[in-house]
């Protein structure tokens, strides 16, 4: 039993630690073939990306890193570790910005990421991407951005039209959600169960949608944040990790995530690890012998 959160101020340090730990920047001096800051779309000026690209000929298979951070918080910059370990192994990897909740509210970080996955492949000669081997991978608010890119694609709303690319496609062709939060009004019941303290809330889940997610009068603007209404036989193989003493998000977002896709998706496109041990992040996710499980994923299904 996890020793948990009480409140949206002690959820608010917990995750600002967690926005600190994944923001110590990785140096990425070395890496010849970068392209940092490349603007997206031209709403904000949060929409940019990163862009490496292995040593070689390509193309190559991409990761886009979406960052986590309570929707609030992060840089892209966070991501460069995950960055260089795919470098390593022959991919393209791609760091975005999107807007946070306290300069747009959803729907905004969504069509952030999926400008962001057109302007790639509306680039993928320039940046030696290949076009139909695009995966997106995300933890914590980033997970639930990545799940979102997994789900819904092709979805009106979701996809909606930022960018110069608008008719390029948003499916992506394979997701990675490490704990995620998913259905924000099933977060306070859901940590009831695991028993988490009175005094848990969605106070920075709320802030993202700029409504109380707990409201049921809220019902259908949550469902559109959440990543399983969009569900459907074409979606991507997924990878779900969450660890099961996250005092932030309830472990059971992702598992009962994980149960609806492979109802409709099949077991063998679902994987669903329960981390012992496991907090919000940390070592137990960042470790070779994780990251090794990613990349068979990864090596799987887009090389």
């Amino acid at each position: 039993m996890p020793k948990l959160i009480s409140g949206s101020m002690q959820s608010l340090i917990t995750l600002l630690a967690f926005v600190f730990l994944m923001a110590c920047q990785t140096d990425m001096s070395s890496i010849k073939k970068k392209y940092l800051d490349l603007a997206y779309a031209q709403d904000s000026k949060a929409q940019t990306l990163d862009i490496f690209i292995p040593e070689g000929e390509g193309p190559f298979p991409a990761v886009m890193l979406i960052h986590g951070g309570g929707f609030k918080f992060g840089d892209k910059s966070s991501e460069y570790s995950l960055a260089k370990y795919l470098l390593a192994h022959g991919y393209v990897a791609v760091t975005i910005n999107y807007r946070l909740s306290g300069e747009a509210k959803f729907p905004a970080a969504v069509h952030d990421c999926k400008a962001a996955l057109r302007f790639l492949r509306g680039n993928a000669q320039r940046y030696a991407i290949q076009e139909d081997k695009i995966a997106t991978w995300g933890a914590s608010a980033g997970g639930n951005l990545s799940a979102m890119m997994g789900t819904s694609a092709g979805d009106d709303f979701a996809d909606g039209q930022l960018g110069d690319f608008p008719t390029k496609s948003t499916r992506i062709q394979a997701c990675i959600d490490w704990f995620g939060p998913i259905n924000f009004a099933q977060m306070i019941p859901e940590a009831q169960v695991l028993g988490f303290k009175e005094g848990f809330d969605v106070a920075i889940e709320s802030a993202y949608l700029g409504a109380d997610a707990s409201d049921p009068k809220q019902a259908h603007l949550v469902k559109q944040a959440n990543p399983s209404s969009y569900i459907d036989k074409n979606d991507p193989p997924f990878y779900v990790q969450a660890g099961d003493q996250d005092a932030n998000i309830p472990y059971l977002q992702s598992k009962h995530f994980s149960d609806t896709l492979a109802k409709v998706l099949g077991d063998d496109k679902v994987t669903f690890e329960l981390i012992q041990g496991g907090k919000h992040g940390g070592a137990k996710f960042t470790k070779e012998e994780n990251l090794a499980k990613i990349l068979t994923f990864l090596d799987k299904h887009l090389k």
